[in-house]
Parts: structure tokens; sequence; C-alpha cells
């Protein structure tokens, strides 16, 4: 797992995280996670990475637990377990990808 923070003086926008992942050769996803929502017992089968565009998520990787706020990139290695919730009164927008 690699955990990347956000800490350009300029905001993360989606126009800027999706040029990071095409400058990367990732074809993303965006996703939303509603508020209240969680995602459980998921499991990467390839390496995947994570970028939330804007809001804020409790990550559960393995036992260990985290919070992905705007801009933050998780890389998640295969065969790994995970699961993520949003508890904020808010939506959270994210953009996912699997690596070879």
């Amino acid at each position: 797992m690699k955990i990347s923070r956000w800490t350009a003086e300029v905001s993360a926008t989606p126009e800027i995280i999706q040029g990071i992942f095409e400058a990367e050769g990732l074809d993303g996803r965006t996703s939303t996670v509603k508020s209240g929502s969680k995602v459980v017992n998921q499991r990467a089968i390839l390496n995947e990475v994570i970028q939330v565009i804007n809001g804020e998520l409790i990550f559960n990787l393995s036992g260990t637990q985290f919070v992905l706020r705007q801009g933050d990139k998780l890389e998640i290695p295969a065969n790994t377990s995970y699961s993520f919730s949003n508890m904020k009164n808010e939506d959270c927008t994210l953009i996912m990808a699997q690596k070879i």
C-alpha cells in the first residue's frame, strides 16, 4: 500500500487528477460514494489506484484504518482486501484505475 497526500498549493480538481492518471497511462473511471455509504469486503484483483476528487473516505486496508481527503491517492497491491466508508454529510467523488 502506498498513500500520497495532496500537498500542492492549488486544490485538486477533477481535471488535474484526470490529467495525472492519463500521464501515468491509467484509464480511470469516476465513482461517487454517497454520504453514509459503506463498501465492504472488496479485493483488489490487480494493483489498484484510487484518488479522491472531493470529499473524504475512511479506508480499512488489511486491518489498517486511515482517512483519504481531496487529492489523496492510494495504491493498493493485488490480492489485498479493503473496505471504505463515507461518514461525512456530503458525497465523495473518486477516480479509480487498475494497473497491470
